[in-house]
C-alpha cells in the first residue's frame, strides 16, 4: 500500500482504539523531560563547584578542570561572569568577644572580584578561542537552559542565606543589648548599695 494510502487508513481509526499511542506519547514526554533534568544536573554541578571554591575546598584551577567539554567550559565562563561579587556584607564580628559569640559570615557565596578574574584568566589561558567574543546566544539550548537555571538557583540561595545571616546578626545584637543592660543595671544596684552603706 502506498504511503499516502497508509496515512488515510490510519486516520479512519479512533485514537481510543490504539492503546500503543499512550505508551508512545509517554515515552515522547519522557524524552522531552530528560534534557531538562540533565541541564538541571549540570546547573547544580556548576553551583556546587563554585560554592566549593568559595569555601576553599577547591582551587580555581581545580574547579575549572572539573569541566572538560568545550560547551561546558563556555557555559561555566558565562555563569562565573553573571555571579554577584561578595553579595553578603559582613555586619557583625565573626570572632567571639567578651561574653558574646561571633556570627560567621557565609563563605559559600563569598565570590570575590579577584577570584572571578582569576577563574576567567585561567580559562582564557587554557582555551582562548572558546571565549573570544562569547555571548549567551552562542550557547546551545541545553547549556543555555543550564546557565539560566544555575543563575536563578544561585541567586535564590544567596537571598535565603543573606536573610538567615541577617536574622542571626539581629539575634546576636539583641543578646548584646540585653546582657549589657543587665550588667549596667547590676552596676547601678551595686553603686546604690555602696552609697547607702
Amino acid at each position: 500500500m502506498p504511503p499516502s494510502e497508509e496515512k488515510v487508513a490510519e486516520m479512519d481509526f479512533d485514537v481510543g482504539d490504539l492503546p500503543t499511542n499512550d505508551s508512545n506519547e509517554s515515552e515522547l514526554h519522557q524524552e522531552e523531560k530528560k534534557p531538562d533534568v540533565e541541564s538541571s544536573e549540570f546547573a547544580l554541578k556548576m553551583i556546587n563547584s563554585v560554592k566549593a571554591m568559595n569555601n576553599g575546598e577547591l582551587s580555581h584551577y581545580e574547579m575549572v578542570n572539573a569541566f572538560s567539554l568545550a560547551d561546558e567550559l563556555k557555559c561555566l565562563f558565562m555563569f562565573i561572569q553573571a555571579l554577584p561579587h561578595r553579595p553578603i556584607v559582613p555586619m557583625y564580628p565573626e570572632a567571639p568577644f567578651l561574653f558574646f559569640k561571633g556570627v560567621l559570615l557565609p563563605r559559600s557565596f563569598d565570590l570575590t572580584e579577584e577570584m572571578a578574574h582569576d577563574v576567567e584568566t585561567f580559562m582564557k589561558g587554557k582555551n582562548s578561542e572558546y571565549f573570544k567574543d562569547l555571548h549567551l546566544h552562542d550557547l546551545e539550548a541545553y547549556y543555555l537552559d543550564a546557565y539560566e537555571s544555575a543563575v536563578r538557583i544561585y541567586n535564590d540561595m544567596v537571598e535565603k542565606t543573606r536573610a538567615s545571616y541577617i536574622s542571626n546578626v539581629k539575634q546576636a545584637k539583641s543578646q548584646v543589648i540585653e546582657i549589657s543592660a543587665a550588667i549596667i543595671c547590676g552596676l547601678v544596684i551595686i553603686l546604690a548599695l555602696v552609697g547607702l552603706s
